[in-house]
């Protein structure tokens, strides 16, 4: 797993969450849970981590379907996931 950093304006920046195409199933959000966590590094400007996923060779992962019932499994290819667009 990496850990990056990314230059936030606001707790709603923080609150947010995002997902990766590539990962069914899974959803990133900051490690911080609010602005004071977080370093400030200007006016309105703070900074804020998050780690991405990394699987060094294929993983197969199954998960309930809530949309079509019973059980949906994938395989994860070896690489990196959930960097924040």
């Amino acid at each position: 797993m990496a850990i990056y950093t990314v230059t936030i304006t606001s707790e709603d920046d923080l609150n947010q969450s995002w997902v990766d195409s590539r990962a069914p199933n899974f959803s990133w959000r900051f490690n911080e849970e609010e602005l004071d966590d977080c370093v400030q590094v200007g006016e309105g400007q703070w900074q804020a981590t998050y780690e991405s996923m990394e699987v060094s060779s294929s993983k197969t992962y199954t998960y309930l379907d809530m949309v079509n019932g019973g059980e949906a499994t994938y395989t994860l290819p070896a690489g990196e996931y959930g960097i924040k667009p």
